[in-house]
């Protein structure tokens, strides 16, 4: 739809607001920076305003009807679906590094004595139908190519859309407003799913029925508390806020959690090792509530189950998408590492890591997102 004069003179007028706004800031930061830390307290205060801003032009985005909240189509825009969801276009359809990784991967894996696994994880939205007209995608097809080659080379793999579609819900309910992760009932699924794998290929040695039945976790739901990746780039009023709900074991745990390149090591229950309730305390830009287990991304995270010690050694090689699937697996096994190529200094090898871990299952898990970037899915 073309714009009219007035919408170009009231976004011209509400940039320049913006830039003066910043421009002042800017100048009381110097100021405050001739004083004791105040270099410091300066910067908060500018990415406080910087955070309102974001959310004032989302809010003039809404206002205005936009689908798109930046007017274009770039990947980072964010696009408001049919049903209102937020999402961001991926414009790029190239899979050929995923396709080369999971071959590389799946070679490795035989060389030592794995087995190996592709798990494809489907983009958030369900069909490029759902998208604004004019609009173009690439994510779907990124999947579904990824899976037909995964067919044709005889990999073995998981497309976790048939299972999602199988298990009956609300397409859009497996997936956040505001984000582009799945939510923790799809992980859950996930974990089920794999974990019927591992049983099936024999790696059954640990297998914990009762870690398998939802109704043998407490759901925790914090309202309103997560502005997902879509609302950071265009504000709470644009894409709106998610509850999170937070899955806590009713049975026995008990594990250890190491990062060793950030000297991280913690042990006990599950709570203790991978929950991060300040994730969780607020709405916050600072804070990120997909992350309240594990926290962040490491280069490397190893779980170990001290409960399961007859369970199988995974590998999973992953992006983000692994997070809240990882930490659910981990009751079938006696370690997991997590490994996220992304993060790996020049001097680190994966490939040594695995042959010094030996594991019995060696997974590649993604999204559509990564499966073009060569640095998150080489094997090296």
């Amino acid at each position: 739809m073309k714009k009219t004069k007035s919408e170009d003179k009231f976004i011209l007028v509400f940039f320049l607001a913006v830039i003066f706004l910043f421009t002042a800031v800017n100048l009381w930061e110097m100021v405050r920076s001739l004083e004791p830390d105040g270099r410091r307290k300066g910067l908060e205060k500018l990415e406080l305003v910087q955070d309102h801003a974001i959310n004032a032009w989302g809010a003039l985005q809404a206002a205005m009807g936009k689908r798109l909240a930046f007017g274009s189509t770039v990947y980072e825009d964010v696009t408001l679906l049919d049903n209102g969801v937020a999402t961001m276009a991926d414009q790029f359809g190239d899979i050929t590094p995923g396709i080369a990784g999971a071959e590389e991967a799946y070679a490795f894996a035989q060389e030592i004595g794995a087995e190996y696994l592709f798990v494809a994880v489907p983009s958030k939205e369900r069909s490029e139908e759902d998208l604004p007209d004019g609009v173009i995608s690439y994510a779907n097809q990124k999947y579904y190519n990824m899976v037909a080659a995964l067919e044709e080379r005889n990999i073995p793999h998981i497309a976790m859309r048939d299972h999602l579609e199988a298990d009956g819900g609300e397409w859009y309910s497996y997936y956040y407003r505001s984000d582009h992760h799945w939510k923790n009932n799809a992980a859950f699924l996930a974990y089920q799913t794999l974990s019927d794998y591992m049983f099936t290929i024999g790696l059954d040695g640990g297998k914990r029925e009762e870690a398998l039945l939802e109704e043998n976790y407490e759901k925790k739901i914090y309202e309103q508390v997560f502005l997902g990746t879509h609302g950071r780039m265009a504000g709470r009023y644009y894409t709106g806020l998610d509850d999170y709900d937070l899955w806590l074991p009713r049975y026995d745990t008990d594990y250890t959690l190491d990062v060793p390149s950030e000297g991280i090591h913690k042990e006990g229950t599950f709570e203790d090792c991978f929950v991060n309730y300040q994730n969780v305390a607020h709405y916050s830009f600072d804070y990120y509530a997909y992350y309240t287990y594990l926290d962040r991304d490491y280069d490397h995270i190893r779980i170990t189950n001290r409960k399961n010690p007859n369970g199988p050694k995974l590998v999973i090689i992953r992006d983000s998408v692994a997070v809240p699937v990882s930490v659910f697996l981990a009751s079938q096994c006696s370690s997991i590492d997590l490994i996220d190529l992304r993060y790996l200094s020049a001097n680190d090898s994966a490939k040594d890591w695995i042959r010094e871990i030996q594991p019995d299952l060696l997974i590649d898990m993604f999204g559509p997102g990564y499966l073009g970037v060569e640095s998150a899915v080489d094997l090296r």
